[in-house]
C-alpha cells in the first residue's frame, strides 16, 4: 500500500514501520486528531513532540478567527495537548490552526483543507447523519480508513482492540496508542473527521480482561487511553472510559464493560458481580431516559450474546444486567434502541423479536484486520446473517425525509463493497402501548386452517408438519385441530425460538385429546411438546420447555411430566453461567380423565418454580432446586420430543399458545373455557 506523506505524522509512521524504536518513536508527532464534535463544541488533541511547550488552537470560519484555545503539553499527559472549543454554531464547518507560542509563534498545523471539522446539527427531524464503526484493528496498513474518508462519515467510532496492546505498563500503552494514531490513512481521516471510541480487552490490557484480573494494571491502561483520545467525557472522571455523543438524529452511548466488571456487586442483583458498575449504570439509564434522539445506539467492544467459547467477556456472563437494561427500555417505552458490539472477528446481524416492545436489532462488526475466527460464528436463535471475512466496518445512516425517519445499517469492506443492508423504519422501533398487544401471546398456533403462527412474531415461527401430520376442520376444541399418529411419527416443527434470551418467565397453553397413552409398566413416553437446541430435530438437550406423558406406578394413572433447562450462575469469580437440566417434575393424573377427551393443559415458569394446570385448576407447583431463567433454545417440536421421532404423541392437539410472562390462575381458568379468551 502506498504511504500518504502530506502531513506531519508520516515521518513518525516511517520510523515505526522501519523498525526504529526507543527514543526516536517517543519523539514522534501525533495528530492533530479531531475527537468529540457535537452541535456547539469540539475537542482536538495534538502532540507536537516529546517536550513541554505551549500551544494555541485557532478556529477559523470564512477566513476569520472565531475562537482561540490555549493548551500546554506536559510529561504527565505524555506531552499531548487537549483543546476544547465551545460556543460554536451548529451544522457549521470550521477550519483550525495550531501554533506553538513563544517570542515568535510558529504555525505547526495550518488551517487548510486537511484540517477542519463540522459541528453536528441538533435537529431531531429533517436531518441526515452518517457514522461508521470498526473494531479489532492493528498497527498495520488498512484499507478501511480511506474508505471511511471517501464516504465522508460524520463521526468514526473505534470500538475496541484499536489497537492491540495486551500490556499494562504505561510506557508500552502510550507507545502503542501513538503508533496506532500515526498510521497515515488513519491520521489523515482523523484530522478532519471526528474519531472517538471505547476499548475492548486487548487495549484494556489483557485478553479476556476485566476489572478484577487487571486490577493493578487498569489505571495505566486507562491513563494511556485518556491521553490519546479527545473525548468530552472519560467515565466518571476517575474510572472507566464510558461516554456518549449526541449527533441530533442519532445518539451513541459508548459503554465500558471492562473497567468495573467483577469489582463490585451488580446494581440489579447484589448477589452477582457487576459488569457496568453502579456509576455507569446510573449514567446510562439517565442518558437513555433523557435522550431525544430518534435513534440510540448502545455500543461497546464486547458482544451482547454468548460467545460460546472458554472466555467470559460477553454480556451473557452478565445476563442479569443485560436483561435488566432491556427490560427498562421495554417497560419505559424507550424507542429507537439498537445494540452494537465487536470483538469476535466475525460480522453478524441478530434480531431479537419484540425484545423491547419492538424488534431489537443487534449488530456485531469485526474484524477490521484480516484475522478471522470461524469458530465464533456460532448459532443463535436470533441470528439473521453473518460473514467471516476481514477488513469489515459498518455504517449507520439516520435520516428523515417526508416525515418518515429510518436507520440504514450497512456492513462494508474497502472497494465500495456492501455485504448487507438493513433498513429499519422509526415506526418499527416504537413500543406498542395497547395492553392487549403488550400482554398478548408471543406465539399462537390456532391449527384451524393452516400451521401458521398468529402472534405478532409472524411467519418466522410458522409450524411445519412432518411425516404427513394433517389438520381436520371442525375437529378441534375451537375450529380445527391437528391429528398426530404416533405409529407414523408425526409432529410439527417450529424453526425458531419465540421467547426472549434467558427468559425469567413464560406460560404455555394447549388443548389435547389422546387416542392412546403410554402403557402401564412400559418405558414408553409421549411428548406434547419439547424445545430444540437449534430449531431442527436433534437429540441434543435444550429442553427449556418440555411436557410429556409416561406410565405411573399404578395402572389407573399416567404421569404428566415436566422438565426445564435453566441458567446457573458461575460458582467462581469470573466464571460464566452454565445451562443445567432440572426435573423430572411429576404429576399423576387419572387415565380416564385424559383418554379420548379434550383437556386443557398449561404450565407456567417464573425462575423459581414450574406450575402445572389442568382444565384451569393448578394440580402441581414444583419449586426449582436451583432458581434461574431459561437457558437458550432454538425452536419447538409440537407432538413429539426434541429429536422429533421416537416419543410422539398420539391424538389431537389444538390452540397452542405461549406467553412471555407467567399467567395468573384466573387467566388460565379463562383459557380453559373453550369459548373464552383473555381478550374477553
Amino acid at each position: 500500500m502506498m504511504l500518504r506523506c502530506g502531513y506531519v505524522g508520516c515521518f513518525a509512521w516511517l520510523l515505526v514501520v522501519g523498525g526504529v524504536t526507543g527514543a526516536a518513536v517517543a519523539d514522534d508527532v501525533v495528530g492533530p486528531i479531531v475527537g468529540t464534535v457535537e452541535s456547539t463544541s469540539a475537542h482536538v488533541l495534538y502532540r507536537p513532540r516529546a517536550s513541554q511547550t505551549k500551544l494555541r488552537l485557532s478556529v477559523v470560519q470564512d477566513g476569520q478567527t472565531v475562537a482561540t484555545v490555549p493548551a500546554s503539553t506536559k510529561p504527565d499527559d505524555d506531552f499531548v495537548a487537549k483543546f476544547e472549543v465551545t460556543g460554536l454554531q451548529p451544522a457549521t464547518t470550521y477550519h483550525y490552526q495550531i501554533d506553538e507560542l513563544g517570542p515568535s509563534p510558529t504555525m505547526l498545523v495550518p488551517a487548510d483543507s486537511a484540517h477542519h471539522f463540522t459541528t453536528a446539527s441538533p435537529a431531531r427531524k429533517d436531518n441526515r447523519v452518517s457514522i461508521s464503526f470498526v473494531s479489532c484493528v492493528d498497527i498495520e496498513p488498512n484499507g478501511i480508513w480511506p474508505e471511511m474518508d471517501a464516504l465522508d462519515v460524520d463521526t468514526a467510532f473505534l470500538m475496541g482492540d484499536t489497537p492491540y496492546i495486551d500490556k499494562s505498563d504505561l510506557k508500552t500503552v502510550r507507545q502503542k496508542h501513538r503508533q496506532f494514531l500515526q498510521q497515515p490513512d488513519l491520521a489523515s481521516l482523523a484530522a478532519h473527521t471526528p474519531m472517538v471510541g471505547t476499548w475492548d480487552d486487548h487495549d484494556f490490557g489483557r485478553n479476556n480482561g476485566n476489572g478484577r484480573n487487571l486490577l493493578e494494571g487498569k489505571p495505566n491502561t486507562r491513563k494511556g487511553f485518556v491521553d490519546y483520545r479527545a473525548h468530552s467525557q472519560y467515565g466518571n472522571g476517575r474510572e472507566g472510559v464510558y461516554h456518549k455523543v449526541d449527533l441530533g438524529m442519532i445518539e451513541v452511548f459508548l459503554l465500558d464493560p471492562r473497567y468495573f466488571s467483577q469489582t463490585e456487586p451488580s446494581p440489579v442483583d447484589p448477589s452477582k458481580p457487576t459488569c457496568f458498575g453502579a456509576d455507569q449504570w446510573e449514567w446510562l439509564l439517565t442518558g437513555l431516559r433523557q435522550s431525544k434522539a430518534p435513534f440510540k445506539v448502545l455500543a461497546m467492544g464486547a458482544i451482547w450474546q454468548d460467545k460460546k467459547n472458554t472466555e467470559t467477556d460477553d454480556m451473557f456472563t452478565y445476563w442479569y444486567e443485560r436483561d435488566a437494561l432491556l427490560d427498562i427500555v421495554k417497560s419505559e417505552n424507550i424507542d429507537g434502541v439498537v445494540l452494537l458490539g465487536g470483538d469476535i472477528h466475525v460480522a453478524r446481524h441478530l434480531m431479537h423479536p419484540q425484545r423491547v416492545g419492538y424488534d431489537l436489532h443487534d449488530f456485531v462488526i469485526s474484524p477490521g484486520h484480516t484475522r478471522t475466527i470461524t469458530e465464533l460464528d456460532v448459532y443463535h436463535p436470533s441470528l439473521q446473517w453473518s460473514l467471516v471475512e476481514g477488513w469489515q466496518f459498518l455504517t449507520m445512516t439516520a435520516e428523515e425525509t417526508d416525515e418518515s425517519a429510518k436507520l440504514i445499517v450497512q456492513f462494508r469492506q474497502p472497494g465500495g463493497v456492501i455485504n448487507r443492508t438493513v433498513t429499519i423504519a422509526k415506526n418499527q422501533m416504537t413500543a406498542a402501548t395497547d395492553r392487549g398487544a403488550v400482554d398478548g401471546p408471543r406465539a399462537h398456533w390456532p391449527l384451524d386452517d393452516d400451521f401458521t403462527n398468529q402472534s405478532k412474531l409472524g411467519d418466522r415461527i410458522d409450524a411445519a408438519p412432518v411425516h404427513g401430520a394433517t389438520l381436520k376442520r371442525d375437529s378441534g376444541i375451537i375450529g380445527g385441530a391437528v391429528r398426530l399418529h404416533r405409529d407414523q411419527q408425526q409432529y410439527l416443527n417450529v424453526p425458531r425460538s419465540f421467547l426472549d434470551d434467558n427468559s425469567a418467565a413464560y406460560s404455555v397453553s394447549l388443548w389435547f385429546k389422546p387416542t392412546s397413552l403410554p402403557a402401564h409398566d412400559s418405558s414408553s413416553r409421549s411428548f406434547l411438546l419439547e424445545s430444540t437446541a437449534e430449531g431442527q430435530p436433534e437429540n441434543r438437550g435444550a429442553w427449556s420447555l418440555s411436557l410429556g406423558l409416561r406410565s405411573a406406578d399404578t395402572a389407573d394413572q399416567v404421569n404428566l411430566q415436566l422438565f426445564t433447562s435453566t441458567l446457573q450462575p458461575g460458582s467462581l469469580p469470573e466464571a460464566a453461567p452454565t445451562a443445567i437440566s432440572q426435573g423430572p417434575f411429576d404429576t399423576l393424573v387419572d387415565r380416564d380423565r385424559l383418554m379420548d377427551q379434550w383437556n386443557h393443559v398449561a404450565f407456567t415458569f417464573d425462575s423459581q418454580s414450574l406450575s402445572l394446570f389442568l382444565n384451569g385448576e393448578r394440580v402441581a407447583r414444583h419449586p426449582l432446586p436451583i432458581p434461574g431463567p431459561t437457558s437458550e433454545f432454538g425452536g419447538l417440536i409440537i407432538g413429539g420430543h426434541r429429536n422429533g421421532v421416537g416419543r410422539n404423541f398420539d391424538g389431537w392437539i389444538d390452540e397452542v399458545s405461549i406467553w412471555q410472562r407467567s399467567l395468573t390462575q384466573s387467566e388460565l381458568a379463562k383459557l380453559s373455557d373453550a369459548k373464552a379468551s383473555l381478550a374477553d
